[in-house]
């Protein structure tokens, strides 16, 4: 019995074991409280950002299709200003850059909420997983909207080869329903994504002293 439930909860331990933090992006530079690209930046009223992570990227992490349940940047310096209203969507894309107006047709994940940034790694977890289909690009939208500017936190990034952040600040309400971008970069906030794969049946992999006995004890 003893036996029996031990492989019980290895078995059970197999779904957990699944769940994984992807880190994309190791690079050490950052903005200024000026500059962009900032997903917390309040240097203007609103600010909108489309950062585009490829599936190659994904996938040398070790991703493959699943669940993405969190999103998290990592904040070298605070501004400390509440921001209002702030949201996260993602989609499945076959755009390779971001494109020169912003994409719709994104899944909201998380928010509208206040938030107020931390230093190091800030994690948003999403009301429900976002499902990664594994073959796709993902598009990941953030944006707010106060009603008065101070500065942009600083954050990690990392720059790449291709064009991975687009991005519209704007002292004006409507920030986050507008189509335009203002700016695109080839520098991209790090990222951190708790992901998850599809559940499966576990695999067993033990061997057994006997398949029949009288006394009742096996060995596993």
């Amino acid at each position: 019995m003893k036996n029996l439930l031990l492989l019980i909860i290895l078995l059970k331990g197999s779904y957990l074991w699944s769940q994984a933090t992807i880190t994309i992006g190791s690079g050490s530079s950052t903005n200024t409280n000026t500059e962009y690209p900032a997903p917390y930046g309040n240097w203007y009223f609103g600010a909108k950002h489309q950062m585009l992570i490829l599936a190659s990227e994904l996938s040398a992490q070790g991703m493959t299709a699943g669940d993405i349940s969190s999103l998290a940047f990592n904040v070298a310096a605070v501004e400390g200003t509440p921001l209002v209203d702030l949201t996260i969507k993602i989609k499945n894309t076959t755009t390779t850059i971001v494109p020169p107006t912003f994409e719709t047709g994104l899944t909201a994940v998380y928010g509208p909420q206040t938030y107020t940034e931390i230093n190091g790694w800030n994690t948003h977890v999403f009301s429900s997983p976002f499902y990664w289909d594994g073959t796709s690009n993902i598009l990941i939208e953030t944006c707010f909207n106060n009603t008065s500017f101070t500065g942009n936190a600083q954050t990690y990034m990392s720059s790449t080869s291709f064009e991975s952040t687009s991005v519209l600040f704007q002292d004006a309400s409507g920030v986050c329903s507008s189509g335009n971008t203002f700016d695109t970069f080839f520098e991209r906030p790090n990222m951190r994504l708790e992901w998850q794969a599809p559940n499966a049946p576990p695999l067993c992999d033990f061997s057994v002293s006997s398949t029949n006995t009288c006394s009742g004890d096996i060995q596993f």
